[in-house]
């Protein structure tokens, strides 16, 4: 038995096939960048060097977000403090008036 499959069936499970590898890689781009760009200098990769590589992502990801987080908090420390001194110097005004 023979099954042949239409021109417009193929290119809608290539369609589908492509929609869905999107869908998994897309979270992952600066991965799949990162590992593009060394592939393309090293040629070859072995799993020891991906693992290493999408370590390395991992770790410079988390630590962005950490110094993001720090500075924010830099930020509402400063905001709380000068908040703090206005409503000091307002009562300090109010009192003395």
């Amino acid at each position: 038995m023979q099954v042949r499959a239409s021109e417009q069936a193929i290119e809608t499970v290539i369609a589908h096939c492509d929609v869905a590898a999107r869908d998994l890689l897309l979270p992952h781009g600066d991965v799949v960048i990162a590992l593009s760009i060394l592939l393309r200098i090293k040629r070859t990769l072995d799993g020891a060097e991906i693992d290493r590589l999408i370590s390395d992502v991992q770790v410079r990801k988390a630590m962005a977000a950490e110094h993001r987080r720090r500075a924010d908090w830099r930020k509402r420390e400063l905001s709380a403090r000068n908040f703090e001194a206005n409503v000091i110097t307002t009562m300090a005004r109010c009192c003395l008036t």
